[in-house]
């Protein structure tokens, strides 16, 4: 089974409907889209319950399925009315998983916070997955473990090998006992560098395609749990693909993964 997912981030631009026809001209399996509107990239989301019905019986005819959702974030208002339509957009679409950052600074408050979402999500069909980064309390591996040890319900995370570079500077953390399992993997390539005032640019509009920078991948998917689905993740900035339409940004990306994924022999 391909263990791809396309995210929605390398055609940033493009609606959740032409992502799914992308995505099957390609052969990929299912697709990442978002559930939530994303003030960072302004990446076009399925809004309504309505919409999601209409993309399901799309994609179901294409043969793609809906694997995550992007990004719920639980913040210090709690569980919010967009989040639950967020839920019930997933639940139509048919979604596997979605991710969540947390957003509040009270980690206790927040732990109580995320302990009552679980089941919500789970209820749509749904497991959240966690994920930790530059920009909140949670930035690494091991504190996002320690975090979600205290959350009383049923949790995994997101492991996207850009925050494990630029937070940790590294993969190392991942050999590391963790009571929490990975989710899934979210998969780019970038420089061991960046200055810090770039790091949310690069985050949402500027990751190189897997092979094209100086992350070791093949360290990064071998040390995955080998069931974990692995987003394809890499917005690129337009001067990557000065002319370039959105399938063939999502075709050169998809390509490159692949290969990654058959050098590391976890395809």
């Amino acid at each position: 089974m391909e263990r791809l997912s396309l995210h929605q981030l390398v055609a940033i631009t493009a609606q959740p409907e032409e992502m799914v026809e992308i995505a099957a001209k390609l052969d990929c399996p299912t697709v990442t889209l978002f559930a939530q509107h994303s003030k960072n990239s302004g990446a076009p989301y399925v809004e309504s319950v309505e919409r999601a019905r209409a993309l399901k019986a799309k994609a179901d005819d294409l043969g793609v399925g809906i694997y995550s959702l992007e990004v719920f974030g639980l913040g210090p208002d709690g569980i919010t009315d967009d989040l639950r339509t967020g839920l019930e957009v997933g639940g139509t679409l048919g979604a596997k998983c979605l991710t969540v950052v947390i957003g509040d600074d009270d980690l206790s408050r927040a732990q109580d916070t995320l302990a009552a979402f679980v089941p919500l999500a789970e209820a749509h069909g749904m497991s959240p997955h966690v994920e930790f980064h530059a920009f909140g309390r949670i930035t690494t591996y091991p504190q996002l473990c320690e975090f979600l040890s205290g959350v009383d319900a049923a949790t995994a995370i997101s492991a996207d090998v850009l925050h494990f570079y630029r937070n940790e500077g590294g993969i190392g953390s991942m050999s590391q006992p963790c009571a929490v399992p990975i989710g899934h993997a979210q998969l780019c390539d970038g420089p061991l560098e960046r200055a810090r005032d770039e790091w949310l640019f690069e985050a949402v509009n500027d990751r190189k395609i897997p092979g094209e920078g100086a992350f070791d991948l093949i360290g990064f998917l071998q040390a995955l749990p080998r069931d974990v689905r692995i987003d394809v993740e890499v917005p690129t900035e337009t001067a990557r693909f000065p002319n370039g339409t959105h399938y063939e940004r999502c075709e050169a990306v998809m390509s490159a993964a692949r290969r990654i994924l058959n050098q590391a022999g976890v395809a």
